[in-house]
């Protein structure tokens, strides 16, 4: 699954016509879902990892290993999820496979992690999460908060304070957390802002794809263009009225999914294969952008290291392993062994499980490429 950002695959045409409203049956309303303030959380952990690898493998995903701490990733973003509710109303949105690895090292309960029968991208995981709320007696008013596994997050208090911000506005528009632009960064999509509705939160004028590097680096010298980071806010009833106006079909899937486990493995693999940036976000009038105030990473690619990791007094970037250094700089090294650094600039060592990957940073964009030719077992 991929994570929740703007998204490459071809457009859907929609649907403009307003369907009848899915009727949703609820069970016997307990008490954690009772509406009392507190948000239901998904965390989305599908994704691979590729650029990542050998860290990164088909069995040990990027969300599953060690990038900047003593946590997994999915750790991470569970205990960020803690600062905004209590730890019945987090949900990990994955595959089986993953679920039962991720489970391991998470300790939510198995009802908590909605399996995704097949790989539907971020609209169908998305519908199904509020269709699951809505079954088991959730309102309309509820908060809901969509998350990605993968991303690296500084000052967790700041973030907390700013996902507040917009659940105290869930009702009136689906807020996407925008992230000013360091660089030029032509691997994320952007959100360019509107008029302003409030200190930090506007409106959101329209989504920009992937852009090419010219285009990056002017709006780096914007005040309006904002990395699109994934994370989304909304209240259960927002979020489903768009989703009954441009993606009703899906909706409908989706409440006939969460009525129990057979529905689900008949129903879900119906759904379009689309992103939710494209099915609802780039549709809907009712969609905000809230400024961050904290450090953001989605741990992308190796060069995310370079800026998680700052420079020693080498020049070097050294997640772990012994460096001997001279006349050498700005490499990112992640190993267990001592490495000896002569002449060399701007290059990634990493070691990991048998495999010890050496690429020039300015090559990392071809590391898929590098990895298709590798034995299986080494993926």
């Amino acid at each position: 699954m991929a994570k929740a950002k703007t998204a490459t695959a071809v457009k859907s045409g929609g649907q403009n016509k307003v369907p009848t409203k899915p009727i949703l049956k609820p069970v016997k309303v307990t008490k954690e879902f009772v509406h009392n303030g507190k948000p239901f959380v998904m965390i989305m952990a599908g994704g691979s990892g590729t650029r990542l690898w050998p860290l990164s493998r088909v069995n040990r995903p990027k969300q599953l290993i060690n990038i900047a701490g003593k946590r997994t990733l999915i750790e991470e973003a569970v205990e960020r999820a803690r600062l905004l509710t209590t730890p019945d109303r987090i949900y990990i949105g994955t595959n089986k496979d993953l679920a039962a690895k991720i489970q391991k090292i998470v300790k939510l309960d198995k009802k908590q992690y909605l399996i995704e029968p097949a790989a539907r991208n971020t609209a169908p995981i998305i519908a199904y999460f509020t269709s699951y709320l809505k079954q088991h007696g959730a309102d309309d008013q509820s908060g809901a908060v969509i998350l990605a596994a993968d991303h690296h997050i500084g000052q967790a208090e700041q973030w907390a304070e700013t996902v507040k911000l917009a659940l105290a506005r869930a009702g009136e528009r689906i807020w996407c957390i925008g992230i000013k632009p360091t660089r030029a960064e032509t691997g994320y999509g952007y959100i360019e802002a509107g008029i302003e509705v409030a200190p930090r939160m506007s409106a959101i004028s329209s989504f920009r794809e992937k852009p090419d590097y010219q285009t990056a680096n002017h709006y780096l010298t914007t005040e309006r263009h904002f990395w699109n980071s994934g994370m989304f806010i909304f209240s259960l009833g927002r979020i489903r009225e768009d989703y009954r106006i441009y993606q009703g079909e899906m909706l409908k899937l989706a409440d006939l999914s969460a009525q129990n486990p057979a529905n689900l493995a008949k129903n879900f693999p119906k759904m379009q294969n689309i992103s939710v940036d494209y099915a609802i976000m780039e549709k809907t009038k009712k969609v905000g952008l809230i400024q961050a105030d904290f450090s953001w990473d989605d741990v992308g690619s190796f060069d995310a290291l370079s800026r998680i990791y700052p420079a020693d007094a080498t020049g070097n970037h050294v997640i772990s392993g012994n460096i001997i250094s001279h006349r050498a700089k700005g490499n990112i090294i992640k190993t267990n062994l001592t490495i000896a650094l002569l002449g060399l600039e701007n290059c990634v060592l990493v070691e990991d499980n048998g495999v010890l990957l050496v690429a020039k940073r300015e090559a990392l964009g071809d590391i898929k490429e590098l990895r298709e030719k590798a034995p299986k077992e080494l993926l």
